[in-house]
């Protein structure tokens, strides 16, 4: 994992691009379980086909779960302090086992006091041949570099 990221790192960073990512279908099966969503759509390929799907598709929650989750895996963390906005537009259906990648861009960046700052990224999925799929907005409060800790642990890492 990367150094953390501050609100001056991101404020005018260039453009990050991510991936492959695949979503695979025994991760898709652990999630539902725990957390319920079994709608017809993202369970049962049958039920989807007759909805004009090719097979089950990704719930949208997931989908931001993973590329946030990518992100601080394979790039940085960021010193978020808390999230102001948040919405996605899902374009095209992101079936299970299927590779894809995604950019995050910032938008916006405002100084809100010398402690915090304010960072709208917008976040497009797409696949192997530039389709988009989703597209998500966001805006989160991170820390000012002069207002960071002077140590930062990871739980479990004491």
């Amino acid at each position: 994992m990367g150094d953390v990221k501050y609100w001056e790192d991101l404020a005018e960073a260039p453009v990050r691009r991510f991936g492959p990512v695949v979503f695979g279908s025994d991760l898709l099966d652990r999630l539902l379980d725990l957390m319920g969503e079994k709608h017809p759509v993202h369970d049962s390929d049958s039920f989807a086909e007759g909805t004009d799907r090719r097979r089950r598709i990704v719930p949208g929650g997931f989908i931001h779960s993973i590329t946030s989750g990518w992100v601080v895996r394979h790039g940085s963390p960021a010193a978020i302090v808390g999230m102001r906005t948040l919405g996605w537009d899902f374009v095209r259906p992101l079936y299970p086992d299927t590779p894809f990648w995604f950019t995050t861009s910032t938008d916006r960046a405002v100084e809100i006091d010398d402690r915090l700052g304010l960072v709208d990224t917008t976040r497009r999925v797409f696949d192997e041949d530039g389709r988009t799929h989703a597209i998500g907005r966001m805006g989160v409060l991170i820390l000012r570099r002069a207002a960071a800790p002077t140590t930062t642990t990871t739980k479990g890492e004491n």
